[in-house]
């Protein structure tokens, strides 16, 4: 039995087609409050904003036309910019398609803005030929040249929010900012339809984690101007695997943003985190959730707090029955104030660690647990191994060139198989490293076999 595994859509609305295709439209809704960002172009200053959208697995989305709302004055624009980018760990990263100086074929007016000279307004625009977008996420970046002194603003607004630092902008070629907590209002409209891809069937939806309380406490990300990591565990029940396709965890943040993080899951050693079994850098969050200003012990301004959710939907990780330590450790970004969420109720597990040496050694943080939520699905497994003490290891994963092995045993070989059950590599008596340079991306199964007699079958996935 097989079943398909969607992913996190903005608002996607859908509508039978006909023959294995849907309309359907992706993107945010109004909520009527006045707010804008500066998009201006064609001028003296040069602004662009950016928004993203995300495509599930199982679904193949054709683009054809885009709504945005924009704040200016009642003079038509000049034309409007419209691009399709890529995402790159969270941000908006290389143009998949690009079409200059366009000319809205509707504009409807929405609200007038109180007090003054502008007006938001319902722009749409027909893209002069059709974007087809696989699963994932991507970014919708347009900059308008105004008709008149008013400018050209991107209405923004806090509800149904898809991703966190949202006002991404940027002026003239400087890299890309954005430290607020509102998305822009759009839609991206096309059709979809089945991309024929599956996911096998993984046993019952399951989660677990830590809940949020008020007052809350909170273990910090910086600490003497340093990114420190930290980690919490979970466990997995015996006689289970669990397939994890999202981490979502509760932070707070003053005056920055938190774009993208190297989130690494461990083993357990004495309770403590162990090695790295998972790796993931510089990974961008599926969508980040603005959850109102909350006021944080030692600071005197309350801080943004923020639900922030990393998918691994595309390819699960995939962990047998033992307790594992979830490692975040964000990329260095410019903030005052970046600390994940915590709570002194009891949790699961042992209590959370902190780490300034990347991960060598471990400090707990005693009667504190971090709020987060592993979420996925479970099925049993009647094994009769001892997965804890036959762990490996495999990082990064996904992986480009070099994949590191750790094992408590030495490996004897491992044999390289593609979706099919092909065998395509086969390494004897491997180092720590061996090399994946070479193959396709996609998805792989590694079969290690320990000199003990030992085997084990992993996922990889090569990018």
């Amino acid at each position: 039995m097989k079943r398909k595994l969607f992913g996190i859509l903005a608002l996607m609305g859908v509508l039978s087609f006909g023959y294995g295709q849907e309309a359907c439209n992706m993107g945010t809704t109004s909520d009527n409050y006045g707010m804008g960002e500066n998009v201006s172009t064609g001028g003296m200053f040069e602004y662009a904003g950016a928004v993203d959208f995300s495509v599930p697995f199982g679904s193949v989305f054709t683009a054809d036309q885009i709504t945005v709302n924009l704040l200016k004055g009642q003079a038509d624009l000049e034309y409007i910019n419209v691009s399709f980018l890529e995402e790159d760990a969270g941000m908006p990263g290389a143009v998949i398609a690009a079409f200059e100086e366009l000319i809205p074929t509707a504009s409807e007016l929405v609200y007038n803005v109180e007090g003054e000279s502008f007006s938001v307004y319902k722009l749409t625009i027909d893209l002069p030929e059709n974007v087809v977008f696989g699963k994932g996420k991507y970014f919708l970046q347009i900059s308008a040249s105004p008709g008149d002194e008013n400018g050209a603003w991107w209405e923004r607004t806090a509800n149904e929010q898809t991703y966190g630092a949202f006002d991404f902008f940027k002026f003239l070629d400087e890299p890309w900012g954005g430290t607020g907590y509102y998305n822009k209002v759009f839609q991206v409209i096309g059709t979809c339809a089945d991309s024929g891809e599956v996911q096998p069937e993984m046993g019952e939806a399951c989660s677990q984690g830590n809940s949020t309380e008020f007052p809350a406490d909170g273990v910090p990300f910086i600490a003497n101007s340093e990114i420190i990591s930290v980690a919490d565990d979970f466990i997995v029940p015996e006689n289970t695997t669990f397939h994890l396709t999202h981490f979502t965890m509760n932070a707070w943040l003053l005056g920055g943003g938190f774009h993208n993080a190297t989130i690494n899951i461990r083993s357990s050693e004495n309770g403590a985190p162990g090695a790295i079994l998972h790796s993931f850098e510089n990974k961008g969050p599926e969508y980040e959730q603005f959850n109102d200003y909350w006021p944080v012990p030692g600071q005197a301004f309350d801080a943004a707090s923020i639900i922030i959710d990393f998918s691994f939907e595309f390819a699960p990780v995939e962990l047998a029955a033992g307790t594992y330590f979830i490692d975040v450790r964000p990329t260095p970004n410019a903030s005052e104030l970046l600390t994940w969420e915590a709570t002194p109720s009891p949790g699961i597990g042992s209590s959370s660690y902190v780490s300034q040496d990347q991960g060598n050694s471990w400090i707990p943080v005693e009667g504190i647990n971090q709020v987060f939520t592993v979420t996925g699905f479970c099925e049993e497994s009647l094994g009769t191994d001892n997965p804890v003490a036959n762990q490996i290891g495999i990082y990064p994963n996904p992986a480009k060139d070099i994949l590191h092995i750790d094992s408590a045993q030495p490996v004897e070989s491992i044999a390289l198989f593609d979706v099919n059950g092909r065998k395509i590599r086969d390494y004897q008596n491997p180092s720590e490293t061996i090399s994946v340079s070479g193959l396709s991306n996609g998805l792989y199964f590694a079969r290690i076999t320990l000199f003990n007699g030992t085997a084990s079958s992993l996922k990889i996935v090569k990018e």
